[in-house]
């Protein structure tokens, strides 16, 4: 339906999908909840058939939310079977720029979006081509006093956007459990798995990076910069990189700060010439430096944290292990394997 009813749920049977935006008003901290209808919850059993739960719901376009208090649940699917998941969200066309889902989306940096829950979801560009049109998996876009906060996405698979997640003027975020299989990056589209700008208090954990270009995380500091970031728990393989968790504009400062980078383990990644952990330049390093303890390191290159060509003691880092690992790195980090 065009619109919805506060605190009711909506089950999506399988099928073809034309995009939507969900712009329904607030009822204080009521939600609406859009999910996938399986054998085991689907609502009314009146009129129910097996057939319309044991598939996907793909939506073709922009799936974009405009107001707060959403929950959006595919209920199945994990890791890299993209089959898998109850939900699937694709572009409309290979041919024009692609945001697949907007918190809010671009046009409404206006719409103040908080408290939104997205899962078991698998969002899907259609891949790099030549390099010209803009593929983004999950966009938020907000001007300053638009802040969106407590956003919750979990569980879900995103592949082939230049970046999978771009998020500007945000607090509060938890990206868990989720499933990055490769971006790209052309001359046009700087590429990089997430990219904040003007972000604080974000929970990055338990996700497996893919094939990661450029950056995976590549903060930005488009109308301020990004602070106490606590990323752990993470799995990165493969990739060629300028740096890993990295401030991706190195010629400005105070981008990346007082945040935390622990327990991750890379495998088989080129960190290029900053390495694991960079974040740039800091006027103040005493209350702004950020930490990085207990990684793992198998088989990588160049995985520094020096914070090279960046201000010296602005990552304190040790209790690390690098195994197999090439090009510069601190040996002194090492913990016993």
């Amino acid at each position: 339906p065009a619109s919805l009813v506060r605190g009711d749920t909506y089950y999506i049977a399988d099928g073809i999908y034309s995009e939507h935006t969900f712009n329904d008003a607030e009822s204080g901290t009521t939600y609406i909840s859009i999910k996938k209808a399986t054998a085991g919850d689907h609502g009314t059993d009146t009129g129910w058939q097996s057939s319309y739960g044991d598939g996907q719901a793909v939506f073709k376009g922009l799936i974009n939310f405009t107001k707060g208090y959403y929950i959006w649940e595919g209920i199945t699917g994990s890791g890299s079977n993209y089959n898998s998941y109850g939900f699937k969200i694709i572009p409309s066309s290979c041919t024009a720029e692609q945001y697949l889902m907007g918190i809010p989306a671009m046009g409404y940096s206006t719409s103040q979006v908080n408290h939104i829950n997205v899962s078991h979801t698998a969002m899907m560009t259609c891949g790099e081509s030549d390099g010209t049109y803009t593929q983004i998996c999950i966009y938020s876009l907000a001007r300053d006093g638009y802040t969106s906060s407590d956003i919750t996405i979990s569980n879900n698979y995103l592949s082939n956007g230049s970046s999978n997640i771009i998020v500007r003027q945000a607090r509060n975020w938890t990206i868990r459990d989720n499933y990055f299989d490769g971006n790209w990056s052309s001359s046009v589209n700087h590429g990089q798995q997430i990219s904040p700008g003007n972000t604080s208090n974000f929970f990055l954990y338990n996700n497996i990076f893919k094939d990661s270009t450029i950056f995976i995380i590549g903060a930005h500091n488009e109308g301020g910069g990004n602070s106490n970031w606590q990323v752990f728990n993470n799995i990165a393989i493969g990739g060629k990189l300028t740096a890993g968790f990295a401030m991706a504009e190195s010629a400005e400062s105070d981008g990346l700060v007082s945040s935390q980078f622990h327990n991750n383990t890379f495998v088989g990644v080129d960190f290029g010439g900053r390495g694991a952990v960079f974040v740039g330049k800091l006027t103040n390093v005493a209350t702004q430096k950020s930490y990085a303890y207990n990684n793992l390191f198998y088989n990588c290159i160049n995985p520094r944290m020096d914070n090279a060509d960046g201000t010296a003691g602005a990552i304190v880092h040790n209790n690390n292990a690098y195994l197999s690992c090439t090009g510069i790195f601190n040996s002194s980090d090492e913990s016993a394997p």
